[in-house]
């Protein structure tokens, strides 16, 4: 049964992650199959219309009609206009959208790859759709995954409409705070046992999995040194995700005692985990991750979650982020024992640095605009704490206390400030 520490997490957003760790959820030992004759498949087109995260495509039936267990609620769903679809007199399996992302790769690209270990000899390939007319060549860590998986000779990957003679889909494997079939877990468990280690791996009893050498990071996420020299200090191997193939990545997280990681995608990676493997989640947002507590609850994760961030503004998943040694941070760390960061990370100086970066990527991102999705709004007191977290760090900025740039010196407002403090000194 997975455990879930919430110690050292503000404690609105604590309670906020404890509803959903404590919802109840379905278990399918027995997950949903559709089947049916000259059906279609249509790869994605993008269409921001419908709200969807990725666009329109799935599975319409030889009537034309979309059959609904093809899509991801949300994400990738309904069916668009198409003419003279190729044929193939073959009996294939849906298995959906390839998403470039790896950790939607994990929590929905792979999901209905359960129905590959049924063992069906009647099927002739295992069928992925991308973009509409998109050339992808399938690489690194994604085709290392099918190939651990022995599925790699069996698939086709089309970019425009198909016709099969027979189409299965299976269900996904998870649906997020709903429900989800075990199954799902024996496609990872596969994968990790097919992987052969090499004798020059090590095999570490802590790790943390890093951000800061991910280079489409660097202009969105500050700080997250410091929590690579706090973690090393306190004797756990530094891993960088984007440098370790996939196998040696999941015999790493095998045979580790503790896996440590930023919170986000990284943490997904728990999927290849021991069941009740220990996971210290580093947050990186003033909320959490929501995909994460189905892994957490599938693999039974002993599960520590530590407040790291310092807040400003609201943001989306891609940022930007301070991470820095907080009051969250440093209770764990007394409560293991464990040295803090080296003095350079803890100064003002340090702060300061990243709160200008922070706020030129803000600019970047954002422009002036308050950023603010409806998905936030049952948060507020989240958000509210975790901004009030921030303003102990930078209120004197935030407040026009301060200036952080260079130019704020011309301002009129600060001169008006600095006027103000002289007079009061001289009475």
């Amino acid at each position: 049964m997975q455990h879930i520490d919430y110690t050292y997490l503000r404690p609105k957003k604590a309670e906020a992650l404890k509803k959903w760790c404590d919802a109840p959820i379905e278990v399918r030992e027995n997950p949903a199959i559709w089947q049916g004759s000259n059906a279609t498949i249509l790869p994605l087109r993008r269409d921001p219309s419908f709200g969807l995260l990725f666009g329109k495509g799935g599975v319409v039936d030889s009537q034309g009609q979309y059959v609904d267990l093809s899509a991801i609620p949300g994400r990738v769903q309904f069916s668009y206009p198409f003419e003279n679809p190729e044929y193939k007199d073959e009996k294939v399996v849906y298995c959906g959208y390839l998403v470039n992302h790896w950790g939607h790769f994990l929590i929905e690209g792979v999901t209905r790859l359960w129905y590959f270990l049924e063992n069906d000899n009647t099927i002739d390939k295992y069928v992925f759709f991308l973009d509409e007319n998109e050339e992808r060549e399938i690489r690194g860590n994604y085709r290392e995954f099918l190939e651990l998986l022995k599925i790699w000779d069996k698939l086709e990957i089309i970019n425009r409409p198909t016709t099969y003679r027979e189409v299965i889909v299976p269900e996904l494997g998870i649906h997020m705070r709903q429900a989800y079939t075990p199954k799902l877990l024996k496609v990872f468990d596969q994968v990790a046992d097919n992987v052969i280690p090499d004798p020059a791996w090590e095999a570490p009893e802590k790790i943390y999995y890093s951000r800061s050498q991910f280079q489409k990071g660097q202009q969105f996420e500050f700080g997250f040194a410091a929590l690579d020299n706090f973690f090393e200090k306190n004797g756990y191997t530094i891993l960088y995700p984007e440098k370790v193939p996939l196998g040696r990545m999941i015999h790493y997280i095998r045979n580790s005692q503790v896996v440590a990681s930023l919170s986000g995608s990284l943490p997904h990676n728990m999927l290849f985990a021991r069941q009740g493997q220990k996971v210290e989640i580093v947050e990186r947002l003033v909320i959490s991750d929501d995909n994460q507590t189905d892994v957490n609850r599938m693999r039974e994760l002993d599960v520590v979650y530590i407040d790291a961030n310092i807040p400003v503004y609201p943001i989306d998943f891609v940022g930007p982020f301070i991470m820095g040694y907080t009051p969250e941070l440093q209770r764990f760390a007394q409560d293991r024992g464990y040295q803090p960061p080296d003095a350079c990370y803890l100064t003002q100086k340090h702060y300061k640095q990243c709160f200008v970066r922070y706020m030129k990527s803000y600019q970047d991102l954002y422009r002036y605009n308050w950023y603010m999705q409806d998905w936030y709004a049952p948060f507020s007191e989240s958000l509210q704490e975790g901004y009030q977290a921030g303003h102990e760090y930078f209120g004197d900025y935030l407040d026009g206390k301060r200036p952080f740039l260079w130019h704020h010196y011309f301002e009129l407002h600060y001169f008006k400030q600095f006027v103000k403090r002289l007079l009061k000194m001289q009475s």
